[in-house]
């Protein structure tokens, strides 16, 4: 895998992102968050556009630089279409301490609804490792909006 050299500015100015990437055709197969302080690491794999939606959340939190760990948000398809080599899963610096499975369905107009429950799916499991503080987390599905 290789980083992108051509990011959005948005990304490039977000020091803490690196676009995971496909070393034969450059397509991007997903994130990685890189918090500020050590802490555990998570993978989190999810289907688009579902995947991608997430991510656009996650990166309008206005606190993720402050994110203890990392978190590594992958692309089923692309990683899958890509042949991807398993360097993202067996480098001895990528031991993850959880893997987070994001729910599919493959009627787009529950698109909203699944991205939203992604993204607090990903939060909670965040303020379970203590790698967020939590607030405004509840540890109960669909509490949050």
């Amino acid at each position: 895998m290789t980083m992108v050299d051509t990011n959005p500015p948005e990304v490039s100015e977000a020091k803490h992102v690196e676009v995971l990437t496909s070393a034969g055709s450059g397509a991007v197969i997903g994130y990685r968050l890189q918090g500020g302080r050590a802490g555990p690491s998570v993978l989190v794999a999810g289907h688009n556009p579902f995947a991608e939606g997430i991510y656009d959340r996650l990166m309008a939190l206005p606190t993720l630089p402050w994110l203890r760990g990392s978190l590594c948000l992958i692309i089923l398809e692309t990683f899958d279409n890509e042949a991807c080599p398993d360097s993202l899963l067996t480098d001895p610096s990528d031991k993850f301490d959880e893997v987070l499975f994001l729910p599919y369905s493959p009627e787009t107009e529950n698109g909203p609804e699944m991205i939203k429950e992604g993204y607090w799916m990903v939060l909670r499991l965040c303020a379970q490792l203590g790698m967020i503080d939590g607030r405004g987390v509840s540890s109960a599905r669909n509490a949050n909006s």
